[in-house]
């Protein structure tokens, strides 16, 4: 039997863990593709498109003919454009994730959040539905957190988790990263962390399995009651 790792530190993805965002993402790009005259696609196909950040979405969501760089840049601009006036219509916190995130708190579990989304947009959106989360305390536990930086690469590269892992004075092997794909858990792996699969996002059980999550809770209510009976998850 191996040893329960302690955990004292959980590291959230944003997309498809925390939020549940997929509509606003989708009808985004579908806009910026029907502008462009290209195809647009079903809200299911976009959970595959999603989750490593916006050129990696923009190229699984055009035909090979509209992979050149500039037709790319185009489209990203386009996309940005739209999600600029729409991100927050149909984005909401998945249930049970505020109940979690208070527990954690309650706990002196600390909290960060690591996002291949860019770096000011995971900051609004922090800002918007997670500032005032605490009981009696206007202060936004996401205190810690790190979007897409140009001088910094994306997940799974280990880079950026180690440097919340720094901010959060908190070893590696006692942070959980918490997401919903195999990026999310590959990012844990790389930086020595614990993978910890969140199965109500955009990817599902399998694949988190497949990718190395050392435990998969199907709701962050399963995930609450485990940080409920044990700080050791």
């Amino acid at each position: 039997m191996k040893k329960k790792p302690k955990i004292k530190a959980i590291i959230f993805d944003l997309d498809g863990t925390l939020l549940d965002s997929l509509r606003d993402i989708a009808d985004s790009m579908n806009n910026a593709l029907a502008d462009s005259g290209l195809p647009e696609h079903p809200l299911e196909a976009y959970r595959d498109f999603v989750g490593n950040g916006l050129f990696d979405l923009v190229k699984k969501a055009t035909p090979a003919s509209k992979h050149k760089q500039a037709d790319q840049e185009a489209i990203a601009e386009l996309f940005w454009n739209h999600y600029e006036k729409s991100w927050f219509l149909h984005t909401n916190v998945y249930p049970g994730i505020l109940y979690l995130i208070q527990l954690c708190v309650s706990r002196k579990v600390k909290v960060a959040i690591l996002s291949n989304k860019v770096h000011y947009f995971t900051k609004k959106m922090i800002r918007h539905y997670f500032r005032g989360v605490m009981i009696n305390q206007g202060k936004n536990p996401f205190g810690i957190y790190s979007g897409e930086q140009p001088d910094m690469p994306k997940k799974p590269d280990p880079t950026r988790a180690l440097d919340l892992a720094e901010r959060l004075k908190t070893k590696p092997e006692n942070i959980a990263f918490l997401g919903d794909s195999a990026v999310d858990m590959k990012t844990a792996i790389n930086a020595g962390m614990v993978p910890i699969g969140a199965a109500w996002g955009y990817r599902g059980r399998e694949e988190l399995e497949e990718a190395g999550a050392y435990q998969v809770f199907d709701t962050p209510t399963d995930l609450a009651s485990m940080i409920e009976k044990s700080p050791i998850i």
